[in-house]
């Protein structure tokens, strides 16, 4: 029985989990992949991910929880999948690995196509619960609220900067 760790945001069945597995296969023959949690994240901070495939396995589970709030920001897909270990082999290495990003699918671009549309259906499925569990302040005050501290911010600066400036000039005159 494999514990569940606490970064999931949705559930993935196993045949999306499966049709993940055969993406990052089909894109190791003729596309390009960015292996381990490093290197699939500096894919999804360049923007150049087209799906970041995610072991929910992985041990501590920070390693990869920045991950999907990053693939959010960048707006990149991302899959979970049930092993490290599966994950490493569909990616051609010997070892088990904690991320894949698929830079380019090539023969897998259908299969690619079809996980990202039934990622994007379960997402939509998820989100409704999401929201029900836990409750948050709408956005749209947040965003209303640092417009108006910014420019109070900006305003001060300016009266900051020419006292400093007279102060220098006094003690020029000070010394000559």
């Amino acid at each position: 029985m494999s514990k569940k760790p606490i970064f999931v945001r949705f559930e993935v069945t196993p045949e999306i989990m499966e049709r993940a597995y055969e993406t990052v296969k089909l894109a190791k023959e003729d596309g390009k992949l960015r292996k381990g949690a490093n290197e699939a994240t500096k894919a999804v901070e360049r923007g150049i991910a087209k799906l970041l495939v995610i072991a929910q396995d992985v041990d501590p589970p920070e390693i990869v929880a920045h991950l999907p709030l990053l693939s959010e920001e960048k707006k990149i897909t991302y899959v979970y999948v049930d092993s490290k270990k599966k994950l490493g082999e569909a990616a051609g290495i010997d070892v088990a690995t904690s991320a894949v990003a698929v830079v380019e699918a090539g023969k897998g671009k259908p299969l690619l196509d079809e996980v990202l549309t039934k990622i994007a259906a379960l997402r939509l499925k998820a989100a409704p619960e999401a929201e029900k569990e836990a409750p948050k302040a709408s956005p749209k005050e947040a965003p209303k609220e640092a417009p108006k501290e910014a420019p109070k911010a900006e305003e001060e600066k300016p009266k900051e900067k020419p006292t400093k400036k007279a102060t220098k000039k006094a003690e020029k005159e000070k010394t000559e």
